[in-house]
């Protein structure tokens, strides 16, 4: 495949400049085959290559090019917040030309009226979708779409909503769609309008192979049938200590978090042999102990690991944590990741290395049961191997348990094509949410004009017709839909549930059992909440099951199930209701951590969804004129963000000021924004004189 010198692109001398400055001379195959396809000219790719294949700079190309001789707004959509941030932090190199980088992503209740005012907005699908229900006027003038990570249209959860967001992208300008490799290529990008770019071009060969034991070690045995021998007592840690010998570094996958963190603490016991730079390590590993939004436990183990050059890395840990792990690693101090596989979708954190050591994971539907991991997961693992610029191969190794296995795992994950995508839209939540967005973002339609947009999905038309139609009676019947004169419009409840981005189930749920109830016990709101399809998921133990059930000293609002999918539904919702509950009376975290056995990434996650939910319940309740279950949920609201008693709403609605230091002042007769202002000297005295005369001032604006 041939490349292109950039100096041979008709692009303005500005943009070669910014190209430049980045060190980039050439333009790699898939870059350059994009330009033959008609990158420049506006046309509408499917570009599909594999992981660091330099996608994102051609959708830069793509976007610069369209805004500086076209006009108008561009936008980059991505799956995930940190690849928002990610992608943001890139674009920010164009603002040298005048054009202005915008960011959004989550609280779904707004129109962002402010990116008026940008050229380029990066958000995810989630936010793109609640945008255009709230009919934010700015959307007009976008004409350029980005589908980032386009493959998660197989991703059960968010598939519903990349598809959704591409069949209205594609009626509103030119769509630019990035994916891993697919091998539907053809088919999804007919499906788009738009013209392939496929590509299996890597920036680093990879080499790729499977590990089995064989007497006294293992075998690696490659790809290209090469084979060599490692020894050692365990597969996992015999080829990392191989690897960070030759001074590599390893990604390691687990499927599960308790065996990411006894395989990270199985590893440092054989690091003594290794050479690291312990005044870095040292370094890293008094910022983790220095991370405020983290449990205690969670900071001295890994500060114990990172000592040795080792960390874990799963969402149970905290943001703080997290980011600390990421950059030490790209920054090749840390020599080892064990994570769970949400790190090979997410941020971009290539190694010399990686190892996949599990092809099984638990199925979360049926309790005990292993599904096989499927090619495209152990595609995006695998393509974290090998560091553009350090490496000159990457290596990706799975673990099995023999010779057999080894065969099987040959031809199923390193001979195979990954599976085909296919539309995620073919269930009741997914399809009945798709048809309210449609009719929010688009106004109001004639049955024929919404059954248009239901023939432009993925799905076999026999079904989508089957599911309009039990979606347009459901939703009629259940007052989200009103037909007039043959007109399908929201009615009221129906816009605010829209406006709010809550699942149509969630909102009929919290409806029926806040009219069959009098006011109720705060558990029974939160269980309530958490019941919802919207609501956060955790794992139970047996043995807390039962503790849980005794410790119910009120009535909830939903009766216990008989059907037994139901019934684990049902106790995880009464788990994150304690855990809600705890928190908004303020029980420690480090308590709340140790008590239900989770980490603060996992609190971090239950309370922002509690937060939305409590905030989505006050809001059905208000449509719904049902005044007391009103002004239960805003004070629930008001407390679970900042996990305060009543009597601290006030205090911590001041910038700085979270539940530590709000009980600290109310202790010293400090209730309210004015005590604040009218007694200066102690709050100085009591939160240090510089916090203290920040919040001074914080205070006065609040009350002005």
């Amino acid at each position: 495949m041939e490349t292109i010198s950039i100096v041979d692109l008709p692009l303005d001398i500005k943009i070669i400049d910014i190209l430049k400055r980045r060190g980039i001379r050439t333009l790699n195959p898939p870059q350059s085959e994009a330009i033959r396809k008609g990158l420049l000219d506006g046309k509408r790719l499917l570009v599909t290559s594999p992981t660091a294949s330099g996608k994102t700079l051609i959708a830069e190309l793509g976007i610069i090019n369209y805004l500086l001789s076209k006009g108008g707004k561009a936008i980059y959509i991505t799956p995930l917040r940190a690849l928002t941030n990610e992608k943001y932090n890139t674009f920010k190199d164009w603002e040298t030309l005048g054009i202005k980088i915008g960011m959004t992503s989550g609280d779904y209740d707004t129109d962002d009226a402010w990116l008026e005012n940008y050229d380029i907005i990066v958000t995810t699908y989630e936010k793109l979708d609640s945008l255009w229900r709230h009919k934010a006027k700015w959307l007009n003038e976008v004409s350029y779409f980005v589908l980032d990570e386009f493959h998660y249209l197989n991703d059960p959860e968010r598939g519903p909503t990349v598809e959704s967001v591409a069949i209205r992208a594609k009626k509103r300008g030119i769509v630019l769609g990035l994916s891993a490799t697919i091998s539907n290529g053809k088919e999804i990008a007919n499906w788009l309008d738009a013209e392939l770019v496929a590509t299996n071009w890597r920036p680093v060969p990879l080499k790729e192979g499977i590990i089995y034991p064989e007497k006294k070690g293992f075998v690696i045995l490659y790809k290209d049938n090469t084979s060599r021998k490692i020894y050692g007592d365990d597969a996992i840690i015999a080829y990392t200590l191989d690897i960070i010998s030759k001074g590599g570094q390893v990604l390691i996958f687990r499927s599960s978090r308790k065996l990411a963190e006894s395989t990270a603490r199985k590893i440092i016991q054989y690091m003594n042999f290794i050479k690291l730079e312990d005044k870095k390590l040292l370094e890293i590993a008094r910022k983790i102990k220095e991370v405020e939004d983290a449990g205690s436990n969670e900071k001295e183990d890994l500060y114990n690991l990172v000592l040795r050059g080792v960390a874990y890395h799963h969402a149970g840990l905290s943001k703080g944590l997290r980011d600390i792990i990421e950059s030490s690693f790209r920054d090749r101090i840390l020599k080892v990741i064990v994570a769970t596989p949400t790190l090979a979708a997410g941020v971009n954190l290539p190694a010399r290395a990686v190892v996949i050591g599990d092809i099984y994971r638990y199925n979360r539907k049926v309790v005990g049961y292993m599904d096989l991991i499927p090619v495209m997961d152990y595609k995006q693992m695998s393509g974290r191997a090998g560091r553009p610029g350090f490496d000159e191969n990457g290596e990706a190794v799975v673990v099995v348990r023999n010779k057999r296995e080894a065969e099987k795992v040959y031809e199923r994950y390193l001979m195979s094509d990954v599976e085909p995508i296919e539309s995620k839209l073919g269930s009741e939540n997914a399809f009945y949410s798709f048809l309210i967005s449609i009719i929010a973002s688009e106004g109001e339609k004639t049955t024929e004009e919404l059954m248009e947009y239901v023939k432009e999905t993925l799905l076999p038309k026999e079904l989508a017709k089957k599911y309009f139609k039990s979606g347009l009676d459901w939703l009629l019947q259940h007052d989200i839909f009103a037909e007039m004169n043959d007109r399908i419009t929201l009615t009221r409840f129906g816009r605010r549930i829209s406006d709010l981005y809550i699942n149509p189930f969630t909102a009929v749920t919290i409806r029926e059992a806040l009219e069959k109830n009098e006011k109720g016990c705060e558990i029974a709101y939160l269980h309530l909440l958490a019941y919802t399809p919207d609501g956060p998921s955790i794992g139970v133990s047996k043995a807390e099951e039962d503790a849980l059930i005794d410790e119910l000293n009120c009535e909830p609002f939903v009766d216990e199930p008989e059907d037994e999918y139901e019934f684990s539904n049902y106790i995880s919702a009464l788990k994150v209701a304690y855990i809600v509950y705890d928190w908004i009376n303020e029980i420690d975290e480090d308590t709340i951590l140790g008590k239900y056995g989770i980490g603060s990434g996992d609190l971090r996650a239950i309370i922002d969804t509690m937060d939305w939910l409590t905030y989505s319940g006050y809001h059905v309740a208000s449509v719904l004129e049902l005044k007391d279950h009103q002004d239960i949920l805003k004070e629930l609201h008001a407390r679970v963000k900042d996990g305060v008693k009543p009597e601290l709403i006030e205090l911590v609605k001041i910038p700085g000021i979270g539940r530590v230091r709000a009980r600290l002042l109310y202790q010293h007769d400090i209730k309210k924004p004015e005590d604040i202002v009218l007694n200066p000297e102690k709050v100085k005295q009591l939160l240090g004189p510089n916090l203290g005369e920040k919040i001074v001032r914080e205070a006065a604006r609040i009350i002005a």
